[in-house]
């Protein structure tokens, strides 16, 4: 009989939509569907229209169930939400349950296996650590020590829950995140060149996508790149792409404040048919972020050609590699000094594009696909 895996798809309509989770889940269960295994796949989610619409895949060996929510918003409504889950999965039938999003119910009465991308909160603390990330947190954990697995997308993040969840190493599976195959060379200047006018780019550009919350470091770019153009003659802009909703007013007074009025672009939230175009076109992708679980955007960057500036902390290095050059993401000189590197040779910059193509294609999600298949068959295999 075919065995029933649950996948956890709430991250395709929540919050986390177009960030790192949401795309993770929806690159990895397109992958799943498109291995073909023998495994019926059952996705839980909140919206199937919004979730199905980032599956192209999903056909006849995919089926949906609706999980209900609490209508309570207080923190109770967690705690309820999470036995609400608990109790839909418990009567679908499903032989497995693979918990991808971070917000995980610890009252599952069916096998699993729990994904974990980072432990910001517990790193980082400070403003990460509220009283709702402290109850997340603790369901996530529990989920954790009773799955069966545990995956964990970087060295680091195993590292972390080893040493801050105390879960043993042996019970960790290491299997990094991929990259999607739109994230290729663009060699079309005119296509280029509409998508930097789009977004009000003028070219030379630096580049960076991602949030503007403290650990993305904004203020140290900022202040790198204000460095960077006192030594350097090119008229040069930075780039800020990504959701800015509550950072409006700090970003335009950092700005204001360093003097880089007309010099630095935010462009807002960019829908991913844009970013390839706008990777290619720019002399650098440049994050500097204090702490990451992956970093899926270096490798976005990598695949299209362009070299990166990346912090030399968290998983960082482990994704990067020998295909860009780490920075101190706490030195706005050393952060300053990559970007001058990059803009003053032509001869790095097409070696960096080299290495930067060959190690992005060492991250695929057909790869990832397979690893997890193989770790969903040996967990049913020792059931």
């Amino acid at each position: 009989m075919q065995k029933r895996i649950g996948l956890d798809a709430r991250a395709l309509s929540n919050i986390n939509r177009q960030r790192g989770i949401g795309r993770y889940t929806s690159s990895l269960i397109n992958a799943l569907l498109a291995a073909r295994s023998d495994f019926h796949f059952v996705l839980f989610g909140h919206d199937r229209a919004a979730s199905l619409d980032l599956l192209p895949l999903a056909g006849e060996n995919v089926e949906w169930i609706t999980l209900p929510k609490s209508p309570n918003l207080s923190y109770l409504s967690l705690v309820a939400d999470h036995m609400l889950m608990a109790g839909t999965i418990a009567r679908s039938r499903i032989d497995l349950f693979h918990a991808i999003d971070h917000n995980m119910t610890p009252f599952l009465r069916v096998p699993s296996i729990v994904t974990v991308h980072d432990l910001i909160p517990l790193v980082l603390r400070g403003a990460y650590l509220g009283p709702r990330s402290r109850l997340w947190l603790a369901s996530h954990r529990l989920a954790a020590l009773h799955a069966k697995a545990v995956v964990a997308v970087s060295n680091n993040t195993a590292a972390d829950v080893e040493r801050l969840w105390k879960i043993p190493g042996e019970r960790l599976n290491v299997i990094p995140e991929g990259v999607s195959d739109i994230y290729q060379v663009v060699e079309d200047g005119a296509a280029i060149e509409r998508a930097a006018r789009m977004f009000g780019i003028k070219k030379p550009y630096f580049l960076y996508l991602g949030g503007f919350d403290p650990r993305k470091n904004i203020h140290n770019l900022l202040l790198a790149f204000k460095h960077f153009l006192l030594n350097d003659s090119g008229d040069y802009s930075l780039v800020l792409s990504g959701d800015t909703t509550g950072f409006n007013d700090y970003l335009s007074d950092e700005i204001k404040e360093l003097g880089l009025d007309g010099k630095v672009v935010l462009t807002g939230f960019i829908d991913e048919e844009y970013l390839p175009l706008l990777y290619s076109g720019s002399e650098g992708f440049v994050c500097v972020s204090l702490y990451e679980g992956f970093g899926l955007p270096f490798l976005e960057a990598m695949a299209c050609g362009t070299p990166v500036i990346a912090s030399d902390t968290s998983s960082i290095p482990e994704v990067v590699g020998d295909a860009g050059l780490l920075v101190d993401p706490l030195k706005p000189d050393d952060i300053a000094r990559g970007m001058e590197k990059v803009a003053g040779s032509l001869q790095l910059r097409d070696e960096l594009r080299e290495r930067g193509i060959e190690r992005a294609a060492a991250f695929n999600w057909q790869g990832v696909a397979e690893r997890i298949l193989v770790l969903y068959s040996e967990v049913l295999g020792g059931v």
